[in-house]
């Protein structure tokens, strides 16, 4: 199937009758035009070969754009007296909708030139119409067909446009051109496979899709796309957008800074003179075939502009591209951060062996605390307990704790941390490793429930110098480091009596956006200065009996 071009000539006539000649010569401000011949150029031709019977209608438009004569054929437009000035000759079909689409609409043709009039002068002038819509076709292969058995194909556009292609089907579909145009493949049990064909099907193109099968035999497929016009054909393994040199899609995909686990800043550059359209962007699931339009925000005194996008999925290949009205910058992709799990986020699980541990291992596996430390001369001052949020919850008390048979009393605060312990009696403060390996999406937010009872009486310590704790304070805390630099920080701390569970939310602050993590803590303290020491002894400031209840921690992403 290929495409056609009417060629219509009209002719200023040169032989005219000689009345009318008389006419232009009285006139001397007149010139003469007759349409005497439609030449059909079949050189190209359609799935129906059109010939000099097709119905074309012409219009002579004035240069106002105001049509000064009309005949719905072109044969019945004959011996036109028009005053000197330069007109638009428009031809197009005459008995056909150009909105049609699908198997049952017809081809339809148009296209336009202009003349110049001039007195007592005949000259010949034509228009060349060409097909105003697109067309589109779907084949299989039959290493296709050998594979699969069940599936439903159609090609998707604009509008709600959906033509099914059965597996049989041979004949091509017209759409309306400048619409996108998705092939979507449906398995049944919600296994679908989409890919855009093109983002802007052009006049006048025959996009044929072949539908085969990778040498490997999976389900990854290879489209390829014939767009046909003229007699040549452009191949192409997957339909691409053409980068406009007006609009610059970023390419994100590689800086850190924009990709993140549930969300991503995408950005471009739009230097269009003229800025009629919102500048936006798009994006959607590479997967997907449904493009998601965001407004994009520009950054003042330049010609970038940028949008946030989320939720995004984890761990998943994205497409996106800028735009301005009709115009689009090239398409790229990115790929989201992947999810990692943090065991025992709920601190539901706890277990016993001697000294209580945040796992359900008996030993400081994930988390930890300095239970090992204060059993040595008591008990665990850090514990699982049914009073809860939900499950267990941590309790963490501030203590006295007596060693070598109460001659030395030194006081811990309760913990639980991310990280591990082991008991240096004589260095408490080299006792605690914070952070385990983290290689997962940065989270942007550590939230959960808390109760807090802060001691009594405050012991004398030292403090940051500019300021003096007249009540002990609590410290949840979450940190993050790429290598040894501390990427990202957060912190909610309070003085206050909460006698009921209460929820807190910390921002993380990132302070490098550049990095990703490869570690990770979570930390919490009955006493924010309990892990000043100097030599066995506690220097921070706090008190004894202040009380933390923490439960049900959760990372956000977005």
């Amino acid at each position: 199937m290929r495409l056609t071009n009417i060629m219509i000539g009209l002719f200023l006539g040169m032989g005219l009758v000689s009345s009318c000649q008389s006419e232009i010569e009285e006139a001397q401000g007149y010139g003469y035009l007759q349409l005497s011949s439609v030449d059909v150029n079949k050189s190209v031709t359609t799935r129906a070969d059109v010939t000099s019977s097709e119905a074309i209608a012409v219009d002579v438009l004035d240069e106002s754009a105001s049509v000064v004569k009309h005949a719905d054929d072109w044969k019945e437009l004959n011996d036109v007296l028009l005053p000197v000035a330069t007109y638009t000759i428009k031809a197009y079909s005459a008995d056909k909708d150009k909105e049609a689409q699908g198997f049952d609409a017809a081809p339809y043709y148009e296209g336009q030139t202009e003349v110049a009039i001039e007195a007592n002068k005949a000259k010949a002038v034509e228009v060349t119409c060409k097909l105003a819509q697109s067309m589109v076709s779907v084949s299989y292969s039959e290493s296709f067909k050998n594979v699969f058995t069940d599936y439903a194909c159609s090609i998707e556009g604009a509008d709600a446009l959906s033509i099914s292609f059965a597996k049989d089907e041979t004949r091509a579909a017209y759409v309306k051109s400048g619409q996108a145009l998705t092939l979507k493949v449906d398995f049944g049990s919600g296994k679908v496979f989409s890919q855009e064909i093109t983002d802007n099907a052009e006049a006048a193109y025959y996009y044929k899709v072949n539908l085969d099968i990778t040498e490997e035999g999976n389900a990854s497929f290879d489209i390829t796309v014939d767009q046909t016009i003229h007699q040549y054909d452009v191949t192409v393994k997957v339909p691409t957008k053409q980068d406009n040199p007006d609009l610059k899609t970023d390419d994100i995909k590689s800086d850190v800074s924009k990709v993140w686990g549930q969300f991503a800043y995408l950005s471009g550059a739009c230097n269009l003179e003229e800025i009629t359209s919102p500048v936006q962007f798009r994006y959607k699931k590479k997967a997907d075939s449904e493009w998601i339009t965001v407004e994009a925000v520009q950054e003042e005194g330049t010609k970038n502009y940028s949008a946030k996008v989320s939720p995004l999925d984890f761990n998943t290949e994205y497409e996106y591209y800028i735009l301005c009205g009709d115009k689009t910058g090239e398409t790229c992709s990115f790929t989201t951060e992947a999810f990692e799990a943090i065991p025992n986020l709920g601190l539901d699980n706890w277990s016993q062996n001697g000294s209580w541990y945040p796992n359900t291992d008996g030993s400081n596996s994930y988390w930890a605390t300095g239970n090992e430390g204060v059993a040595m001369g008591g008990s665990s001052n850090s514990t699982g307990v049914s009073d809860s949020h939900t499950g267990l919850a941590a309790r963490l008390e501030t203590v006295e704790v007596k060693i070598l048979g109460g001659f030395i009393k030194v006081k811990a605060a309760g913990n639980i941390f991310i990280g591990s312990y082991q008991t240096d009696a004589t260095n408490p403060a080299s006792s605690v490793t914070f952070g385990r390996p983290y290689a997962g999406a940065r989270p942007t937010k550590l939230s959960g429930y808390f109760k807090y009872q802060p001691g009594a009486t405050m012991s004398s310590g030292s403090v940051p110098a500019d300021r003096t704790l007249t009540s002990d304070e609590c410290d949840i805390y979450v940190m993050l480091w790429s290598g040894d630099e501390t990427i990202g920080e957060g912190h909610f701390i309070t003085n206050q009596t909460v006698s009921e569970y209460t929820r807190f939310e910390i921002p993380i602050e990132y302070t490098v956006t550049n990095k990703r993590p490869d570690k990770i803590t979570i930390v919490a303290t009955s006493s924010r200065y309990g892990g000043y020491f100097s030599g066995i002894n506690v220097i921070g400031q706090l008190a004894v009996g202040s009380t933390l209840w923490v439960d049900d921690f959760e990372l956000s992403y977005y």
